[in-house]
């Protein structure tokens, strides 16, 4: 074989005249460009139609050629002009150098041409609006509910000019429209955070709308909480959603607390969410601390405060608490409000819940008696609660016991009573019975005791009133102070000897302790009269006016009273005469009395080891003996520091 290929045909019919080709398979062969599969153009076609191709291939080449060059110049003049128009502007640094760089007429022409073009379509002008606001402030905030700002941000630094145009086109649009609006807005925001786009402008239409029409928002509350269910898990976006819609409570407290029931509560227990859950409730509280709060919101607030839920932040917790501890209900004095806020007592565990609501409720008994009744009417359903209710108000009876009225409060202690001595006699006890009827305990010998107090202390009152009209009689009668018969007492018993000597040896104990002083911290005593100097200035004007106004009092006593005594006799005639009479028996028979009393406890009483003589030794013997104790217990301790000193 010669090494080469060689093409098998078939058997060349006898009409043929064409010749077998045999093909070549040398690299000049291949390089031919008039080879077709291995066979030359030549060997098949005749020599006109091959000289007619090449000249057609020739005119091809040339006019390649020619407009090769031309071609080139064309792209890069194309590529100068690209770059020259497509210089990218650099992206502004925050939100509100976009929204401030934004030129007004611009905007505004965006909103005339939507209007001319579309004029019964509203949705489509502010869509439009919308589009040129996320274009023209493409920042996309790490924070989405900018909690470093304040609460109005971002719409507070809209330039006014763009504020007017937003406010002209959505009172254009009309209430339905803005509602459809803010939906649409809202599920957009989610969307466009889903694909990683900027959304500010979503932001901004949405809390314009929130606080311009709180109650649109939340008609469409239900679609709400599903865009929030579908995106929970996704923090940034639910985030977004929140706070898109949670600026209805700064305008409407109702509407406010009635999306952090539906949408924010239901959060609070999940990590991303607590810490703005309850930012937007002290937000909602402190913006409209003014407003009165129903029962059903009170309880709300407290059962989100006092919850003893999982990833609740310390801090906001006790701020919160600090908050809620000022607010009070509106007026709970209805029988149903009052016996709501008893089966709540029962319903949280949490101590500091318990007492909030014991509080109002004992608050609720001070300002009306009739609320006493009606909690010993529902007594028997409420045992439980009822029982903690009286145990708070034993441990604060002393300050319950003033203010509450103590006969209505005695005659529910008493159908409470007997409520409970048959419930004790029931096989099934209730719970609570035991702990009520425990607590009724402790209030009743408190009463007693704080009775006891109140007669004692009347008593005292009215005795001091008396031993000091009785002086005033006594000295008025006898002319002077040495001529009255109580100071004749005294000095028949030697008790103003007594106090002399007792004042005496006050002041020597007094002057040794003044030098003891000044010996261990020397000038002590000038700092403390040079820092006292003014306050004692003070206390001495304010004794000269005090002394001025009771002069000036007993000056228009003196000046009345002739004119008083007057008018009594005129209307009562011989009640002054018959009183002083009165007045001198009666002071005659106690003085009477009080001689024989004395007289009896003389010769009766005070005898033998009880006598005036014995008691005055005992007594100085006790004063000398106290007083060298505690002149040896003073060196005791002067000789300690000294040996701890050294």
């Amino acid at each position: 074989m010669s090494g080469q290929w060689e093409v098998v045909t078939k058997k060349r019919d006898k009409g043929s005249k064409l010749p077998i080709p045999k093909v070549n398979n040398s690299k000049d062969f291949k390089n031919n460009k008039n080879v077709l599969n291995g066979v030359k153009i030549e060997e098949v076609l005749p020599k006109s139609q091959v000289q007619s191709l090449y000249s057609s291939k020739l005119k091809e080449n040339k006019l390649l050629d020619k407009n090769k060059p031309k071609e080139n110049v064309k792209k890069t003049v194309v590529k100068k002009e690209k770059q020259v128009e497509y210089t990218k502007p650099k992206p502004p640094k925050s939100i509100e150098s976009a929204l401030n760089a934004i030129d007004v007429n611009e905007f505004k022409d965006v909103y005339e041409k939507n209007k001319n073009h579309f004029p019964e379509a509203p949705i489509v002008w502010l869509k439009e609006l919308l589009q040129y606001l996320n274009q023209k402030v493409p920042i996309e905030s790490h924070d989405p509910v900018f909690s470093t700002k304040p609460i109005n941000y971002p719409l507070s630094v809209v330039p006014s000019g763009l504020n007017a145009i937003i406010e002209k086109v959505l009172k254009e649009a009309g209430k339905s429209n803005v509602q459809l609006f803010f939906d649409i807005c809202l599920t957009s925001l989610a969307t466009e955070m889903s694909k990683g786009l900027p959304a500010t402008g979503y932001k901004i239409f949405l809390q314009y709308i929130s606080l311009q029409e709180p109650t649109l928002v939340t008609t469409s509350i239900q679609k709400h909480v599903n865009l929030r269910n579908s995106y929970q898990n996704r923090p940034n976006i639910g985030l977004s959603i929140l706070w898109g819609i949670s600026h209805v409570g700064y305008k409407n407290f109702s509407s406010g607390l009635l999306v952090f029931q539906d949408l924010f509560l239901p959060l609070l227990e999940m990590k991303h969410y607590s810490r703005y859950v309850l930012t937007y409730l002290i937000n909602l509280l402190k913006i409209n601390k003014e407003k009165p709060l129903s029962l059903d919101e009170l309880l709300l607030i407290l059962n989100v405060v006092y919850n003893n839920k999982k990833n609740m932040p310390n801090d906001l917790i006790q701020e919160l608490t600090a908050i809620v501890s000022d607010i009070k209900p509106s007026s709970i004095k209805q029988s149903g409000n009052i016996e709501i806020l008893l089966k709540n007592i029962n319903l949280n565990s949490n101590a500091l819940y318990q007492t909030y609501l014991c509080d109002i409720l004992v608050e609720t008994f001070y300002n009306d008696q009739s609320t006493l009744s009606t909690w010993g009417k529902i007594y028997s359903k409420n045992i439980q609660s009822s029982a903690i209710l009286l145990e708070f108000m034993s441990n604060n009876w002393s300050k319950i016991y003033k203010k509450i009225n103590r006969n209505a409060f005695n005659s529910l202690i008493t159908n409470i009573k007997s409520i409970n001595e048959e419930l004790s006699l029931k096989k099934r006890k209730e719970e609570g019975v035991k702990s009520s009827i425990a607590a009724i305990q402790k209030i009743e010998k408190k009463m007693v005791v704080e009775e006891k107090k109140g007669s004692s202390s009347k008593l005292l009152i009215i005795l001091l009133l008396t031993i000091g009209g009785l002086l005033y009689y006594d000295i008025k009668q006898h002319g002077s102070w040495n001529e009255s018969l109580t100071n004749k007492t005294l000095k028949e018993y030697k008790v103003c000897e007594y106090s002399h000597l007792v004042i005496d040896k006050l002041k020597e104990g007094l002057h040794w302790t003044s030098e003891k002083i000044e010996e261990q911290f020397p000038n002590l005593q000038q700092t403390i009269i040079t820092y006292s100097e003014p306050y004692v200035e003070l206390a001495i004007n304010l004794g000269k006016l005090c002394r001025n106004a009771y002069y000036d009092i007993k000056e228009r006593v003196l000046e009345k009273y002739p004119v008083v005594v007057e008018s009594v006799e005129v209307y009562l005639p011989g009640i002054i005469e018959n009183s002083q009479k009165m007045l001198s028996n009666a002071y005659v028979t106690s003085i009477l009395y009080y001689n024989r009393g004395m007289d009896y406890l003389k010769n009766e009483v005070f005898v033998g080891q009880l006598s005036p003589e014995n008691m005055q030794r005992v007594v100085i013997e006790a004063f000398n003996s106290t007083q060298q104790k505690a002149t040896e217990y003073y060196h005791w301790i002067y000789e300690k520091v000294q040996t701890s000193i050294k």
